[in-house]
């Protein structure tokens, strides 16, 4: 039960989302690496792994939202922090890993963005192909003027 969570526990939550977030990262560093080189195929099998990940990191952070509400800290950045700060004063590497778990929020929201642009261009890009192929569709007469059929 979350309200039972110790710091300990709490430590072991961190660093299991630590762990997580880096795989989340590694994958977002391929996917970006397959876009750029054009390697659609292997999408699909970022998508499943992503989504595995992020499921687990929901249930985490679920759990330790969990523990700090049931300690009274309001779910903000600044609140966790200051308390943290104030709580964990014998056990540093809460700290600590809370840090390095915030830089790679940060670190995975910016290769996400950056994916997620590439991806837009691409469909730009398809999207005016499709509009020129329509276009030049629309301009290609399949009768002659006698109604007979003309490619």
């Amino acid at each position: 039960m979350a309200s039972d969570m110790s710091l300990a526990e709490l430590a072991s939550c961190l660093k299991i989302e630590k762990k997580l977030f880096e795989e989340l990262i590694e994958i977002l560093k391929q996917e970006e690496n397959a876009l750029t080189q054009s390697h659609f195929n292997k999408l699909d099998d970022f998508v499943s792994k992503k989504t595995s990940l992020l499921e687990q990191l929901s249930q985490l952070d679920f759990k330790r939202n969990q523990y700090f509400k049931n300690n009274g800290v309001a779910l903000e950045k600044k609140a966790i922090n200051y308390w943290l700060e104030t709580h964990s004063s014998n056990n540093s590497e809460i700290l600590s890993l809370w840090n390095q778990l915030l830089a790679l929020v940060d670190t995975t929201k910016n290769l996400n963005h950056t994916n997620g642009l590439i991806i837009s261009k691409y469909l730009q890009h398809n999207q005016r192909t499709f509009v020129a192929l329509q276009c030049a569709s629309g301009n290609i007469s399949l009768y002659g003027p006698n109604g007979q059929a003309y490619i």
